[in-house]
């Protein structure tokens, strides 16, 4: 599949906090956007280091100010191995990756390792704040214009953690800035800030820690919403890309099917036609019983695969030519069950009241949409067990037209993840070899689409499948 070609601040974006991603769509057990995560935020701490040891450098000997080097390069040097540390855990992360994919765990064991990536961003966040408020409280406390970098950290936290994290990095580093104010090694050349430990509490110093929190808290508060909005976006994206490319393989199906019944047409039309003259010259000869039942069976296998092909070429939407007329439910339901093997198994709930009303609507082909998954519904249920057909007409609440809602549900075993991802695909059955081509959801779909119409598929816990259809009632 050729995928979407995204920036890299998309990829970011899209990687961030995986725990909003549901777990049934993600490629890997071992969530797969902690890798990428890791990795990001471990080359922007390599970038961090390198300008605190750059700032360093050039304030102890560009500028001469004197510097407590031994602290800050300590701080410097835990902030070196803790990014080492962040990198190996990234690394064993995405080998494991690749390891647990072909099992796919459950869910369950996909949210704990959303807790343990969770905790791990924590920790190096949280010691992140915790190396800052040591930088500064070796060169000036809060009267260090460095003292912004604490919103970097809020910021960062609030794209990669859940909101309740991001909010925990935000009241450390308020509380870094209570230390600062409260104690710090003096540097002369900003010891007189009315920030410095040294000055008296006043409006300077009440103002800036209100200033400070009313900042942590809005920063917080708005790039966690921008980030669940994006991670959001991304998601829907891509689901709806992957759908786009199951219906393009779909499509392409379809047309293959439609193509092989036309060529297949032909030679198996003059193979009917040479059966008919053999069967017709050995009513004048002696010949024997079973062989007169072999050109019987070879008619009736050619009348088989006259019926598939055709069926093959209405998937491709040959069958679209009926023409519309208004048509009564009353007059689809009848045609549908008339045709169908067990009629009495049918439980009918169709309202007097609806049943009489009419809408434009290709009368066979609905109702042969209908009776597929009323015969779908037989063939998963029990024999003695019977298929509830409920119809109604409602008003959607974001539409200004009325539909009718045709619920069926049958007592079968249910759907699986497998057959719920899969159903409605050409040539995907769960019956036996011979029972079904897998063409029936599939081309009922394309008919209930085709009248602008919806098919959705629910397995309920109390077991069964119930299939719900919405289709214009129009007149």
């Amino acid at each position: 599949m050729v995928r979407r070609p995204v920036s890299f601040c998309s990829r970011v974006w899209s990687n961030l906090n995986p725990s909003t991603i549901p777990a049934s769509r993600r490629p890997y057990a071992i969530a797969e956007p902690h890798i990428s995560t890791a990795i990001w935020l471990s080359q922007l701490r390599w970038v961090a280091i390198a300008g605190q040891l750059l700032v360093i450098g050039t304030v102890q000997w560009f500028l001469q100010i004197q510097l407590p080097l031994a602290p800050l390069l300590i701080l410097v040097t835990w902030t070196t191995i803790s990014n080492i540390a962040l990198r190996y855990w990234a690394n064993r992360l995405e080998m494991g990756a690749a390891a647990h994919s072909a099992t796919r765990n459950t869910k369950t064991q996909l949210s704990i390792d959303d807790n343990i990536g969770n905790r791990v961003l924590t920790a190096i966040l949280c010691m992140d704040v915790a190396t800052l408020t040591g930088l500064l409280y070796y060169t000036g406390g809060a009267s260090n214009p460095f003292l912004i970098f604490y919103f970097a950290n809020i910021a960062i936290a609030g794209m990669i953690l859940p909101r309740r994290l991001a909010w925990l990095i935000a009241f450390l580093s308020f509380v870094g800035i209570i230390v600062l104010l409260n104690q710090s090694i003096e540097i002369p050349v900003i010891s007189n800030s009315p920030l410095a430990h040294t000055a008296p509490w006043g409006v300077a110093k009440f103002a800036f820690l209100v200033a400070f929190a009313t900042c942590c808290s809005v920063i917080t508060y708005f790039v966690t919403m921008l980030a669940g909005e994006l991670r959001a976006r991304e998601v829907q994206l891509a689901v709806a890309e992957t759908e786009r490319e199951r219906a393009r393989r779909l499509e392409a199906l379809a047309t293959l099917a439609a193509g092989t019944g036309h060529e297949l047409a032909s030679p198996l039309s003059t193979i009917a036609v040479v059966t008919k003259e053999l069967s017709r010259n050995l009513e004048k000869y002696e010949v024997s019983a079973s062989v007169r039942r072999d050109v019987e069976l070879i008619r009736e296998e050619l009348n088989r695969c006259k019926e598939i092909l055709h069926r093959m070429k209405s998937g491709a939407g040959e069958a679209a030519a009926e023409n519309l007329r208004p048509v009564s439910m009353e007059e689809i339901v009848k045609t549908a069950i008339d045709a169908m093997r067990e009629p009495t198994r049918i439980l009918i709930d169709l309202p007097q009241e609806i049943a009489k009303n009419s809408a434009v609507l290709p009368k066979q082909a609905i109702s042969q949409a209908i009776r597929n998954l009323l015969q779908n519904g037989l063939d998963a249920s029990p024999e003695k067990e019977k298929v509830q057909l409920k119809i109604r007409e409602i008003r959607p609440d974001n539409g200004p037209a009325s539909v009718w809602k045709i619920t069926i549900t049958d007592r079968g075993s249910g759907l699986s993840d497998e057959v719920s991802r899969r159903i409605g695909e050409p040539f995907f059955t769960t019956k036996e070899v011979g029972q079904g081509m897998g063409l029936g959801v599939f081309l009922t779909r394309n008919v209930i689409h085709g009248v602008g119409g919806t098919i959705e598929f629910e397995s309920p816990e109390s077991g069964g499948t119930v299939c719900i259809i919405q289709i214009p009632a129009q007149t």
